[in-house]
Order: C-alpha cells, then structure tokens, then sequence
C-alpha cells in the first residue's frame, strides 16, 4: 500500500493528466519502443514547433484520465512504452506522428482521440 504523499502525488498527475486531455481537440497514442535517442530528439522537436505537447506516461495514470473524461476505449490499448501527443490542431499530431512512424518502423500508432471521441 503506497503511503499517503505518494498517493497524493498520484492522484495530482492523474488530475492534471486529465486537464490536459479535456483541455485537447485531438490526441494520439503511440508505442516508441526501440527508437533511438537522435530520433526522439528529432520528433519531439517537430511535435513542439507546431504546437504538440508530447510525453511519456504511465498507462494506468492515463487509464484512470482518460476515464474520468469518457474515453474508456482506450482501456485495450494500454500497455507496453507509452506517449501521448496533445494538440488544439485536429491534425498536426497525427500527421506528424504517421509521417514520422512511415519512415520508422519502430514506432506503432495505437489510437487517437479526437473531440473526446
């Protein structure tokens, strides 16, 4: 059982998690697993010039987000290495994301969400 600063801690992520997604148009799930570090750098840097905020999180931290802002669909796709891109632009992360998934193989899209759909 965590103790009681931890699990404060927690649930401030999960609550600030959830501001940002009910806060977001769209948002897009991905799997990075195996890419390297020039290739991150290289994607996160494209994501925050056109105004993606991009991050790795727990999957049971965004679970519990995500549910509390209706989107329980995404319960199937949790696991394994994690990201999440946000974005007011309905189009940029996932744009972004698919060109850059096209030319590295490594990175898999597991969903989106868009409109809070």
């Amino acid at each position: 059982m965590p103790n009681a600063s931890v699990l404060e801690k927690k649930q401030q992520q999960v609550a600030e998690l959830k501001e940002k997604i009910a806060a977001s148009v769209t948002g897009v799930i991905v799997d990075y697993k195996g890419i390297t570090v020039a290739d991150d750098t290289a994607l996160r840097k494209e994501l925050r010039e056109n105004g993606v905020e991009y991050f790795v999180v727990k999957n049971t931290l965004l679970r519990l987000a995500a549910n509390q802002v209706g989107l329980e669909e995404l319960d199937s796709i949790l696991h394994g290495p994690t990201a999440l891109a946000l974005s007011e632009d309905p189009v940029a992360p996932a744009k972004i994301l698919f060109d850059f998934a096209k030319e590295n193989d490594k990175v898999e899209i597991k969903s989106g969400f868009m409109d809070g759909k």
